[in-house]
């Protein structure tokens, strides 16, 4: 460390070594820059800025208690000293560092000043370096800035470079999500577009679209793509696409023309949304409307038929009425236009009948008395009660009992409808052969057939003869309530219901349930 007689030689030896030591002591005080001369700790020489500057900090940068190295303040970061940085003294670091300069913290009351610090040993000098100190506090508040701004914009960017991946993860996992170019060639598809319709990826890139659409439909995806979107136009609509087995698929799409910088289009990106389910369901809708349109037509016919006849053979019966006290042949025909009204009154309420038990089960206000019947009693009275419906000397009537008797759980009332919904069916249908009733059981299972040698179902509508309002043939008999009925008791009851047929050789249905296990008085399923 220097004294201050130390000093006063060092800067008088610095005078007679160097003639010009005036004129560049004025060009030192002259700078803006702080330059001093120093041992590391006590400044030995300081041109005027170095002096003012510390001065205005309240410091005398002569005075024995002043260390330069004190000043500096902790600053933790690259290319910042301050005494004791790493291990060594500040000027150290900076002698033996790869950069010409470091920086250094002063701090004030009202800011922290950064300046730019080299040191240079002077060669006529041992110990002793001249250290000059660059303001940088403006220039480093620009850069702070910068940085500031370009971290701020390397944010923003991650942040929409984030959210620009959720949305495209949103898109590809809720829509199918396709492109192609202007030849129709196919050059993306997304995962969800290749599970939907069951292709890999490598089945579809550079195939034609025109392999997602039916022979029928060929001419809406020429309409879909090209009307307008070359021209720039977004097309929306329903697509109806063909899977790789040959499934159905329907889509909500739309399509938008993608452009170039010229303003060119260059391709066509699908988004399309799955909606086979919902078109299924209007489809559906469709035919019930249709089915009911035609029930509610049909049904005004059968109750007019017999309304009509009634009323005409009642009208008859009146005319004949005073004759037919004296003559036996207005008798007889009086009788007759009375049994046929009767008939036909019979008919009447059985339709109504029908129709108010399909409301009932519409409406759940249907009831079953549940209870444990033999099954071969209440079979051998529905057939019987039909005896009278075997108008053809063709047909064979029988009923077969495989077992002397089949405990059953059931409502009775319900249970013989069943059957005689069944046999009357097969006497409409059955115009020779045979209609046979059969009850019999396997080791835990009774069953009920009614089978008949009829003209039978096709096999394309074997899956709807139970539904509500639907026949077979356009022109069949009676209006498509019964095996409705039919399938809705079995159901309740607890019965299987099954159904074979052969067109043109006959039908057998079948109901099937559970043999009841008897433990001691007490009949359980």
């Amino acid at each position: 460390m220097i004294n201050n007689s130390s000093k006063e030689q060092l800067k008088q030896r610095l005078r007679e070594s160097d003639p010009t030591y005036r004129y560049y002591k004025t060009i030192f005080n002259l700078t803006s820059d702080l330059i001093a001369l120093s041992d590391g700790d006590r400044i030995v020489d300081a041109n005027k800025a170095f002096i003012t500057f510390f001065e205005a900090l309240g410091a005398d940068i002569f005075a024995p208690d002043f260390f330069l190295s004190n000043r500096f303040e902790e600053i933790e970061k690259y290319g910042y000293v301050y005494d004791g940085y790493q291990g060594k003294r500040w000027f150290e670091t900076i002698l033996h560092g790869e950069k010409e300069h470091y920086r250094v913290g002063i701090a004030s009351q009202e800011k922290l000043y950064t300046f730019n610090l080299s040191v240079c040993p002077i060669d006529s000098v041992e110990g002793i370096y001249v250290v000059t100190l660059s303001d940088v506090t403006e220039m480093m508040g620009y850069r702070s800035i910068l940085e500031e701004g370009l971290r701020t914009s390397v944010h923003d960017k991650e942040e929409a470079q984030l959210l620009l991946e959720q949305y495209d993860h949103a898109i590809n996992v809720s829509n199918l999500v396709a492109k192609c170019n202007l030849e129709g060639k196919i050059i993306y598809v997304n995962d969800a577009f290749c599970k939907t319709l069951h292709y890999t990826h490598d089945e579809l890139i550079n195939q034609n679209a025109s392999i997602l659409f039916f022979v029928d439909s060929e001419a809406v995806c020429e309409k879909a793509t090209w009307s307008g979107l070359e021209s720039g136009e977004i097309w929306k609509g329903v697509l109806k696409n063909k899977g790789r087995t040959g499934s159905v698929h329907y889509f909500d799409s739309t399509l938008f023309p993608l452009k170039n910088k010229e303003g060119k289009v260059v391709e066509i990106l699908s988004i399309r949304h799955e909606i086979t389910e919902m078109m299924k369901a209007k489809e559906e809708a469709i035919q019930t409307l249709e089915a009911k349109t035609k029930f509610f037509d049909q049904v005004s016919h059968e109750l007019r038929t017999p309304l009509n006849a009634i009323v005409n053979f009642t009208d008859q019966a009146l005319e004949s009425f005073d004759e037919m006290f004296e003559d036996e042949e207005s008798r007889d025909l009086v009788k007759m236009y009375l049994e046929r009204s009767y008939k036909n009154s019979q008919n009447l309420l059985s339709l109504i009948n029908s129709l108010l038990d399909i409301a009932k089960l519409s409406s759940g206000k249907e009831t079953f008395m549940i209870g444990q019947y033999d099954a071969v009693h209440l079979v051998r009275e529905a057939f019987e009660n039909c005896t009278s419906l075997n108008k053809n000397v063709n047909v064979e009537y029988k009923l077969t009992l495989n077992t002397a008797s089949a405990p059953i759980e059931c409502d009775p009332f319900k249970f013989r409808q069943i059957i005689t919904n069944l046999i009357s069916n097969a006497f409409k249908f059955t115009l020779e052969g045979f209609i046979e009733v059969r009850v019999g059981g396997s080791d835990d299972m009774y069953t009920i057939e009614v089978a008949d040698s009829g003209i039978g179902i096709p096999s394309d509508k074997l899956s709807s003869i139970f539904e509500p309002f639907q026949q077979v043939r356009e022109h069949d008999i009676g209006t498509g309530l019964g095996l409705s009925l039919v399938r809705e008791y079995s159901h309740a009851m607890g019965f299987l219901l099954e159904v074979s047929s052969v067109e043109g050789k006959g039908s057998c249905f079948t109901l099937n349930q559970k043999k009841l296990k008897n433990e001691g008085e007490t009949w359980v399923i």
